[in-house]
């Protein structure tokens, strides 16, 4: 069998075992389970949504460009029965991490039955984990189809609306970006600190201005995984990037927040082609680290690199375990390069979450038997973000109920749905105004 075709059946393999994985996990931590639609032979979504008007419309972060009903794939059965919502695609203003105006892509979700809450119905801008590189990989163009098998870059099923429409059944408005260059043009800048943050924060004010939601909606973040590295730069960003918003409380998880300890522990381990993520994206972002980075890569590894940028994380997962060792002209690991040169060395750093204190309530955990985010990062982050004096900073380790999944190569997976299980009491918590920690408190 050709490499190709051992690629793909991997692919295809890794595609069904996450589906049903998560779905099983899911149901045994009590959360509703996803039930996805037949899989249509094309693509039904029209991609000149995601193509932005040139130039971009004046305006200020998180305007709204333009809008349009959103077709749903996947529906989510629960004890009370279906759980509808009225979704909206949207295109909305943002500032990427070079203070460049940028249009943004993502969904709301608005539930239909009435909101039974003090208050107007509160919204959660869900910063969802990693779905790859590739246009077709993004969030919202997933919510409508369920599953793509578009290839080279595919197969990749929506397994996040396992979290948001549950998030719906509790009565939320849901706001998911797809990230900077996830679907629209360009490429998805993956692990940039600044770019998931100001995202994640700029589709929480773009909802606001949506029709459907009261500008006095109270707003909370909620992430895991890649979503947890946004709500964890986002909460150390809003204060001065969006002081207006309405902001009662930031659930992350599963963070990466040391990104070239994360790229050392990945590489030659599983999921080690997610490296090539972050060396897109930064590429694409900062032209003194491209210029670099093509000096360092061999024509092998430029290649991959640009196989990666098409690519979902199923596919990428197939790859096997993938050295970064075979990418370079030195046959040094990226780590190793990155600690010998200083370009390289400031491009990566700049990415470090914990350098400056959240100023609204938090909820951070990690599980234990990650075998993707060691939970020496989650540690380390609780500890830089006391030491900086956080206002309010609640860290739990909860490990899956069945530590051998937990421990498995699902694990990160399953650590986001017992992350999730508790965040769902946290967030009510913060939404009904009751008082968060003082200080720092670690379960």
């Amino acid at each position: 069998m050709t490499d190709d075709r051992l690629l793909l059946r991997r692919a295809r393999t890794a595609c069904l075992a996450l589906v049903t994985a998560t779905v099983v996990a899911t149901g045994a931590a009590g959360i509703a389970h996803a039930a996805p639609a037949p899989t249509p032979a094309t693509s039904s979504v029209d991609d000149s949504f995601y193509t932005p008007p040139s130039p971009l419309p004046a305006g200020k972060p998180g305007d709204i460009i333009r809008s349009e009903n959103l077709p749903t794939a996947i529906t989510i059965p629960s004890p009370q029965g279906s759980v509808p919502a009225k979704a909206t695609r949207i295109m909305y203003l943002s500032v990427d991490a070079n203070g460049d105006p940028i249009a943004v892509t993502g969904y709301y979700l608005q539930p239909v039955s009435e909101w039974k809450g003090p208050g107007p119905r509160p919204v959660v801008a869900y910063a969802g984990g990693l779905h790859g590189q590739g246009d077709q990989c993004a969030a919202s163009k997933l919510l409508q189809e369920g599953v793509t098998f578009s290839f080279p870059g595919g197969p990749m099923a929506e397994i996040e609306q396992i979290v948001t429409l549950n998030l719906v059944r509790s009565g939320y408005g849901v706001v998911s970006s797809d990230y900077m260059g996830g679907g629209t043009p360009g490429t998805h800048t993956f692990g940039n600190r600044v770019d998931q943050a100001h995202a994640v924060i700029d589709v929480a004010r773009a909802a606001l201005h949506l029709p459907e939601v009261s500008p006095e909606a109270k707003v909370a973040f909620a992430g895991y995984s890649q979503g947890g590295g946004a709500t964890a730069a986002a909460a150390e960003l809003v204060g001065s990037y969006a002081p207006e918003l309405p902001l009662v409380g930031i659930y992350t998880g599963g963070v990466p927040s040391d990104l070239l300890r994360e790229m050392n522990y990945l590489d030659g381990n599983r999921l080690g082609g997610v490296i090539g993520y972050a060396l897109n994206g930064a590429s694409y972002r900062y032209p003194e680290f491209k210029e670099r980075v093509n000096t360092v890569l061999n024509a092998y590894g430029k290649q991959t690199m640009a196989q990666l940028s098409g690519e979902c994380i199923v596919l990428t997962s197939a790859r096997g375990k993938p050295s970064s060792r075979d990418w370079t002209v030195s046959h040094k690991s990226f780590g190793q390069l990155v600690t010998e040169d200083p370009i390289l060395s400031k491009y990566v750093h700049m990415q470090d979450i914990g350098n400056l204190k959240p100023t609204v309530p938090v909820l951070l955990t990690g599980n234990p038997d990650d075998p993707t985010v060691p939970i020496v990062q989650e540690r380390e982050l609780y500890s830089k973000w006391c030491a900086l004096g956080a206002t309010s900073l609640q860290y739990e380790e909860i490990p899956f109920p069945v530590r051998l999944i937990g421990a498995s190569g699902f694990g990160h997976v399953a650590g986001g749905i017992s992350g999730f299980g508790r965040a769902a009491s946290w967030l009510a918590d913060r939404f009904a105004g009751k008082p968060a920690v003082t200080g720092c408190s670690r379960g």
